[in-house]
């Protein structure tokens, strides 16, 4: 059978309404799409109907499901044998006359819908020096996924002309985070423009920096699924690998450096929706390196929704003023609601409960993406939907001599009454 090209055949986002975070599930779906995409292209004949059978849902995905859950890992990427030490400078790509540098970011985008394309087109639209995934691959980041969203000749994820990364999310580590360190990292990093061609990200973390800023991209995915069963009983806590710690204390030495810091990673510090979906021991992990009084922007994915909070702790943790923009490609449901306690315990300030569609009878939200704007000690967030509205634009400062970051300016821009404000 000649199969269709992958990046024709779109799936649908009702394929991810009241989509659970079991790995069972989510393999489940996996094989499903599979046999979806295959139908689209086969005459309806019976011997067709015959391989459907074998090829769809249990057969496939039991040995999938037990492959992924009991074989090992990929194996951690670092920076320990390379003279690539994943800090870059931030690089302008072109001669535009701005001065700018312009980061755009997506987290949980890859579901290769007609709404994660839109998204990506309007970031193309953008043209960003750099692009980051914040993680999640759907439905468990296997070969054919990470194709279909990111290497195929179609795909619809913009590489930045200065150079694109990838975060790792637990759903990569559905199966076994293989595809992910295999076939996704050796596409993306760094834009040589002596080469003419992206160099490789080495490692699922990295730092970008200029005179006054660094992004520092952490990996909490590769520690955010445990071993079967077991972890339904000690529920894993996405902390950092020691080999990411030792990186940060002696290749970026960010306890002595005074640069602002804009911390990157999949899963959240912090929310105000989901009870049991709070990680904190990164936060605790980065405090025992540059104390809990040093406050940093944190901008995370994992919970599908775009929420700002203000200055929180935890009571071991960082001080971070906490983003989530996980609403880059999975639809938005609204089941979570608001827990009243922690809208002041987390210091909640804005969240984006503005109704785009309906899905099997289920109120959908807006996607959308954000575009981080460099300029000496200046930093502009600009937060977009998948209308290319601008909803909220914030600027931030940084002081270089003493490690302070000052919030300048917060505009709402979104009149809408969905966008809830807490000044």
């Amino acid at each position: 059978m000649d199969e269709i090209k992958s990046d024709l055949i779109k799936r649908d986002q009702k394929d991810y309404i009241d989509l659970s975070r079991s790995e069972a599930e989510n393999h489940y779906k996996t094989e499903e799409s599979k046999v979806v995409k295959k139908k689209v292209v086969r005459k309806n004949v019976a011997l067709n109907k015959v391989a459907d059978f074998f090829e769809t849902n249990i057969f496939s995905w039991v040995y999938h499901y037990i492959k992924s859950r009991f074989g090992l890992k990929h194996k951690f990427q670092t920076y320990e044998l390379t003279d690539d030490k994943g800090i870059y400078k931030m690089e302008k790509s072109s001669q535009d006359g701005k001065e700018e540098i312009t980061i755009a970011l997506a987290s949980d985008w890859a579901t290769d819908t007609v709404e994660s394309d839109l998204i990506g087109d309007l970031i193309a639209n953008k043209d960003p020096d750099y692009t980051i995934h914040l993680g999640d691959t759907y439905f468990v980041g296997m070969k054919d996924e990470i194709r279909d969203n990111f290497l195929a000749k179609n795909c619809s994820w913009h590489r930045g002309s200065s150079g694109s990364f990838a975060l790792l999310g637990n759903h990569e580590m559905y199966s076994r985070g293989i595809s992910y360190f295999r076939d996704l990292l050796p596409s993306m990093g760094v834009y040589s423009k002596e080469k003419k061609k992206y160099t490789g990200q080495k490692a699922s973390y990295f730092c970008l920096e200029n005179d006054h800023w660094r992004v520092v991209s952490l990996d909490t995915g590769y520690n955010s699924v445990g071993i079967p069963l077991i972890e339904y009983l000690f529920k894993p806590k996405c902390d950092f690998r020691k080999e990411i710690l030792t990186w940060l204390k002696d290749d970026v030495k960010i306890d002595q450096d005074k640069r602002g810091i804009v911390i990157m990673t999949h899963h959240q510090y912090c929310t105000a929706f989901e009870k049991e979906e709070e990680y904190v021991k990164p936060a605790e992990q980065l405090a025992e390196i540059i104390g809990k009084d040093r406050p940093v922007i944190w901008i995370w994915g994992h919970e599908h929704r775009l929420t700002l909070f203000g200055r929180y702790s935890s009571e071991k943790g960082i001080a971070a003023y906490g983003r989530c923009i996980g609403n880059g490609g999975m639809p938005i449901e609204f089941k979570n609601k608001l827990i009243p306690e922690r809208v002041k315990d987390r210091n909640l300030k804005l969240y984006d409960e503005r109704v785009y569609s309906k899905i099997k009878n289920v109120e959908i939200g807006f996607n959308g993406f954000c575009i981080l704007n460099f300029m000496n000690d200046q930093l502009k967030i600009e937060y977009f939907d998948i209308k290319n509205e601008l909803l909220v634009l914030e600027v931030w400062k940084a002081d270089n001599q003493s490690g302070v970051i000052t919030n300048t300016e917060i505009n709402i821009i979104s009149k809408d009454p969905g966008m809830k404000y807490n000044p």
